[in-house]
């Protein structure tokens, strides 16, 4: 019998399982009892305190944005507040809600003094980022100009030699034609409207930015479409664009299309300076506008009649 327990107990003990003890098998040993009785005892992984662990609806989209948060730190230093919008569809994870709008499309959430304090905040970094060489060759850096609760955010390449010198977007003679062209559907940086660029620095002779200098300075434009929330987007030239939602068709295959960034309405049009070098583009880019204005009627007043559903 004692022959057959040991037996017993080497095959349990070789598949990692406990002899089951049965009142026919013999007591232990007081050098066992020990063993088993240190055995049993509460190792200190099994009694350490840990962190709640994300539920699986919300884990794929905390890895992401820990992912993001670090890639943000990395390269410029600060948060950005990226989002994997697509990356959420894919996970099945629903998008983003973003911040609420009035049935004007004004963002309401946030106060105007919040917003202002959070933008100036990254314009001092903005001045003191010496992340690409275009830093060595400017005079200003132009963070950008307008209201901080804009129905539309206009989006540019990078200041041009004015701008520069003035440390204001757009403010050359492209931007005295942006502004009418803007005015001619309702639009106003002094009213509605915030403009930046996807470079805060002028390239030398306006060349256009490499993508380096884009990758560098991506993030403070990023930041300032999370803080000001745009009801619409309007992207004013092909490299605009292909940086904004990260494409490269040429620009005569952007234009009449809509595209979304953090679930936030994108239209393209033509660079201002490109009407200026071919007023032939002048009529298509007319045509651009009027569509961008339809847009933001057709979705204001959907928000509008919803609103007036609800109540």
């Amino acid at each position: 019998m004692s022959e057959e327990i040991s037996r017993g107990q080497e095959r349990a003990a070789a598949i990692g399982a406990e002899p089951k003890i049965t009142a026919t098998n013999r007591a232990p040993s007081p050098k066992a009892a020990a063993n088993t009785e240190i055995d049993s005892a509460p190792t200190p992984k099994t009694v350490a305190k840990t962190e709640p662990v994300p539920d699986a609806a919300s884990r794929p989209q905390h890895v992401l944005d820990s992912l993001l948060l670090i890639e943000d730190f990395l390269r410029y230093g600060f948060r950005s507040g990226r989002r994997l919008v697509a990356g959420d569809a894919a996970f099945g994870l629903g998008a983003s809600s973003g911040a609420g709008y009035d049935a004007a499309g004004s963002c309401n959430s946030v106060p105007d003094e919040d917003r202002q304090a959070r933008l100036d905040a990254i314009e001092a970094r903005v001045r003191q980022c010496r992340a690409c060489g275009l830093a060595q060759s400017r005079s200003r850096p132009v963070f950008g100009e307008g209201v901080t609760a804009p129905q539309v955010l206009v989006v540019g390449e990078g200041p041009g030699a004015e701008e520069d010198r003035q440390g204001l977007p757009f403010v050359g003679a492209s931007g005295h034609l942006l502004d009418k062209m803007l005015a001619a559907i309702g639009l106003s940086r002094k009213t509605n409207c915030y403009i930046g660029n996807i470079v805060k620095c002028r390239p030398p002779n306006n060349r256009e930015p490499t993508q380096t200098e884009r990758n560098a300075c991506i993030g403070y434009l990023l930041a300032q479409i999370e803080i000001l929330r745009p009801r619409f987007i309007l992207c004013v030239g092909r490299t605009a664009a292909h940086s904004l939602l990260d494409l490269n068709e040429p620009i005569s295959r952007l234009r009449g299309r809509t595209f979304t960034f953090q679930n936030i309405p994108v239209r393209v049009t033509f660079h201002p300076s490109a009407l200026l070098r071919d007023e032939s583009l002048k009529r298509p880019a007319w045509e651009d506008l009027k569509q961008f204005r339809a847009l933001m009627d057709s979705m204001t007043d959907d928000q509008a009649r919803s609103s007036v559903a609800e109540e």
